[in-house]
């Protein structure tokens, strides 16, 4: 389930190898004097998390050899490990500020990943219940009990021997961060990136986490680092940091154009959006991908170039 990947003396990265979904994040593991950091926790699954503990073994560790996790962001195939690995100790844990929410309270989970206003679109949504979707592929991923530290943009961040500076860049999520280590040249750009594998859906964004806007905001903001090594959460980054960013990019800026040249010949409901965009089988598998079309819809509406005829949508 796990595949371990060196990648510095004390730097490995965990590749989590089942391609269907669920997809349980890939981790980071640092080792240091006194046990073991990780990045991100997968699923809080019995099957994924054998296979964490046998790679850790592989290493020469246990899981109770971790003594701090550091969260990414708040969604759910991120932090739901976090649920097994304290079976085993009491690590300390880090999360973006902004997620906090929607670790803590399974409503704020359904407001980022969800939001009523996609429910009154797509009337196929509107009794889905994205809660106990998450909770039957994810596992009990809600950290209600568990105290978590706050980690913001900008903090620098001393894991083992290395110093990642965290910058914050939302549009996947609220608070999602990614981790830049200047001295290795790379970055861990957890969800932010289109990648191989079970990843190759990504982008995935909502209105209330930043929506297109604030998406390619963040791949501005990260640009122009120096970077020569991207680790994701999810599968791979094959062709180098440049290609990773304008990549993702051409995939956010090309849905809105099918959507424009879709409208171009008569008005469509965000659903028969949806279909184009991502196809039956996608949706079937990942309902709540309408959200990526309504943030569209919603910035388009928002830059005056479509407006709303009846729950249908129009070129103006």
């Amino acid at each position: 389930m796990y595949k371990a990947h060196k990648i510095d003396d004390d730097l490995y990265f965990l590749h989590f190898t089942r391609k269907s979904w669920p997809t349980g994040s890939n981790i980071f593991v640092i080792p240091d004097r006194d046990g073991l950091n990780v990045i991100d926790t997968g699923l809080n699954e019995n099957a994924s998390f054998e296979g964490f503990e046998n790679c850790l073994a592989g290493l020469g560790y246990r899981v109770s050899d971790i003594h701090t996790v550091y969260l990414t962001h708040g969604h759910t195939d991120h932090i739901a490990g976090v649920n097994l690995i304290t079976n085993h100790c009491t690590p300390r844990i880090y999360l973006s500020e902004k997620s906090i929410p929607e670790a803590r309270k399974p409503a704020m989970q359904e407001h980022y990943c969800l939001p009523e206003s996609v429910r009154k679109i797509v009337p196929e949504l509107q009794n889905f219940d994205i809660l106990a979707n998450f909770e039957q592929s994810c596992g009990r991923w809600w950290l209600e009990d568990i105290e978590i530290a706050p980690i913001r943009g900008g903090d620098r961040l001393t894991i083992g021997k290395y110093t990642f500076s965290t910058i914050l860049v939302p549009g996947h999520d609220i608070g999602l961060l990614v981790f830049y280590e200047p001295s290795l040249k790379l970055l861990l750009s957890t969800d932010l990136f289109q990648s191989t594998g079970p990843g190759s859906a990504l982008p995935w964004y909502t209105s209330t986490a930043g929506g297109v806007g604030e998406y390619l905001s963040s791949l501005q903001r990260v640009e122009g680092l120096d970077v020569e090594q991207v680790l994701p959460s999810h599968g791979f980054v094959r062709n180098g940091f440049s290609d990773a960013v304008e990549v993702t990019r051409s995939v956010i800026k090309s849905r809105e154009q099918k959507i424009l040249q879709a409208l171009q010949d008569g008005r469509k409901s965000c659903r028969q959006l949806d279909k184009l965009l991502f196809g039956e089988f996608l949706l079937e598998i990942c309902p709540w991908f309408s959200t990526i079309t309504e943030a569209h819809l919603v910035a388009l509406k928002n830059d005056n170039r479509i407006a709303d005829d009846d729950g249908c949508y129009v070129v103006i």
